[in-house]
């Protein structure tokens, strides 16, 4: 199973579609969180966001612990809004993956169960 970075408007169609992991080489742009904010309720900053479909099932910004995901262990995507900080997302099935600031990640199946937000800007 592969993870690929994915922008805000790719995890809107993947989740749209139903479909898992949006494929994209590229980094979600700074403003990454209102592409697709028609479509379901934007990410504000400084927080991390898991989506199931066009339903946010929670929204994360604590730093330096690790914060089970509760209602979000079904989301398909998530979201980092931070500036500066990394967010790790660990999953039920699949390996720890690291969010970027700005970053979008489809799941692909995968099961999150834990977030970490870390103050690093670096994974």
């Amino acid at each position: 199973m592969r993870f690929r970075i994915a922008t805000a408007s790719v995890l809107t169609a993947c989740a749209m579609a139903g479909g898992g992991l949006a494929v994209s080489a590229q980094a979600a742009s700074a403003d990454t969180h209102t592409v697709s904010s028609a479509a379901r309720p934007s990410c504000p900053y400084p927080y991390v966001c898991f989506y199931n479909g066009d339903t946010m099932t929670g929204k994360f910004k604590d730093t330096g612990y690790w914060q089970t995901l509760g209602a979000s262990r079904d989301a398909k995507g998530a979201v980092n809004t931070r500036h500066d900080d990394v967010a790790y997302v660990r999953f039920s099935n699949h390996p720890t993956i690291c969010m970027k600031p700005g970053e979008g990640w489809a799941f692909n199946g995968a099961y999150p169960t834990q977030v970490y937000i870390s103050s690093s800007s670096t994974c």
